[in-house]
């Protein structure tokens, strides 16, 4: 196979052809590096190239025998990569260089992964969009006039437009479902304790990645699994890696559906048809589908989770001032942050404990529904992705006004800790992707990763991806 043809292949086919010895590590690593240059620019994925870096690492990984070893990977901006620049999307960040990888980054780096850059987030990863005022949107290369999504919306563009097989991504409100969704993409949300946990946004936020194919997200999840010997809380153990899940079918699965939230939101009519196509595929895969009233008081829920996201955003926000020594001001914060710091400061210790307890207390009552059924499914966001600068809004009533009609139900399972996913499978007449997102109990992320391989099989999606080759070819002549 000629290296043009790497495109078509996900992550660990491109692997196979290197340990046969039919491509070198060098010659994945400059295919790649030549498709950002020609296509970043046109997306604004990649933020900050780590080409030299790459090119000296890519003759080391031929020895390395870590399964995933060698390949190319992204990292995105919210991460740390030691002596390269760390900016979250920010002026407060802009030049500031990490003294320090994170534990993700140690985790992948240890593994072999080449990092070929850096990826475009929105400011601290608050927002469904990628749009950061410090270097602009990036744009989803099936339309670009759309956004990719947020918050991972660099790593996701540069995946689905093939400038690296896959990217790390993280995710705090559903930032890698909704890019997934929006770029048609496999994107995976693990439970908390599967992986190191963070003391930042009572923690609700997790680390892992956006892929073309199942199984590419399933070996990546095996790179950064289990928590440190520092960890507060119990991290799962288990000897079975979620590769080998893959290749099991699940049992005939008991699966709860909800479009809406019973009502409490809406959905556009491409999204209610993509909704339909997948549970029509589910019960031709023999599993129990029938919708579901679920135990949650949308509404209530919405106003506890945005109450958390500012009063630890602004934590964040001034932990990293300080670590930058800049004073965090309307001079160095994009309006909605600068408003978010601003109400995080102000919120008495009573509203925000209040907020966490009822947080938690509508989390129980969701997961209860676990008592009688497998899998959740719903949509990932109300509607196809937006336009770029639609969203693009300055005030914490906006990120209220995003949960409730336009990413609905993937914060849900960051409160709960529950893995959940978001499966490609449907594109519009303008060939524009919309995904499903599906949520199983807490530890349950085996079943997911077993459910979206039977999925993949039944109602491939690869082929997509060289249908938007072709079309980025005639964009860029």
């Amino acid at each position: 196979m000629g290296l043009n043809e790497l495109n078509k292949l996900d992550a660990l086919a491109q692997k196979d052809l290197i340990n046969r010895g039919e491509v070198s590590v060098r010659e994945v690593t400059n295919y790649y590096i030549e498709r950002i240059k020609w296509l970043n620019p046109i997306l604004n994925a990649v933020v900050h190239p780590m080409f030299d870096q790459a090119s000296s690492q890519a003759g080391e990984e031929e020895k390395n025998d870590h399964p995933l070893a060698g390949l190319p990977f992204l990292i995105k901006d919210l991460n740390p990569i030691v002596n390269e620049p760390f900016t979250n999307g920010s002026k407060l960040q802009e030049g500031f260089v990490a003294r320090e990888d994170d534990v993700f980054v140690q985790r992948y780096r240890e593994a072999g992964l080449n990092f070929l850059g850096k990826t475009n987030t929105p400011e601290f990863g608050f927002l469904p969009i990628t749009e950061p005022e410090l270097f602009g949107p990036s744009h989803n290369p099936w339309d670009l006039t759309r956004s990719p999504g947020g918050s991972s919306g660099g790593s996701a563009a540069a995946v689905a437009a093939g400038l690296a097989p896959f990217a790390h991504a993280n995710d705090g409100g559903g930032s890698i479902r909704m890019p997934a969704s929006s770029c048609g993409l496999f994107g995976f949300k693990p439970s908390r304790g599967q992986i190191p946990i963070s003391p930042y946004i009572n923690q609700i936020s997790v680390n892992h990645a956006v892929t073309r194919s199942v199984r590419d997200s399933a070996a990546l999840l095996d790179v950064i699994k289990g928590g440190t010997d520092l960890e507060l809380y119990p991290t799962y153990e288990t000897r079975q890696t979620f590769l080998s899940s893959t290749q099991e079918d699940p049992k005939a699965l008991r699966i709860g559906i909800t479009p809406d939230w019973n009502g409490q939101v809406s959905i556009d009519d491409e999204t209610k048809k993509a909704f339909d196509q997948m549970v029509k595929l589910l019960s031709d895969l023999g599993h129990e589908v029938e919708e579901v009233t679920v135990p949650m008081n949308f509404h209530s829920y919405t106003q506890n989770f945005i109450k958390i996201w500012a009063g630890s955003g602004a934590v964040a926000i001034d932990h990293l001032g300080k670590m930058v020594e800049r004073v965090p001001s309307n001079e160095n914060l994009e309006a909605l942050s600068n408003e978010i710091y601003k109400a995080g400061q102000q919120m008495t210790a009573f509203d925000y404990e209040e907020a966490r307890v009822m947080l938690q207390l509508e989390s129980k009552r969701f997961l209860s529904l676990y008592a009688q059924y497998d899998i959740l499914l719903t949509p990932v966001l109300n509607r196809a992705p937006v336009k770029t600068g639609e969203l693009k809004q300055n005030s914490i009533e906006a990120l209220t006004n995003n949960m409730v009609n336009y990413c609905s139900f993937t914060p849900i399972a960051n409160a709960t800790g529950q893995p959940a996913m978001s499966v490609p499978g449907y594109w519009t007449d303008d060939n524009v992707p919309i995904g499903m997102q599906f949520k199983a109990n807490v530890g349950e992320d085996h079943l997911l990763f077993q459910l979206a391989s039977q999925i993949e099989r039944a109602s491939p999606w690869y082929y997509k991806y060289d249908e938007l080759d072709k079309q980025l070819m005639q964009v860029t002549k």
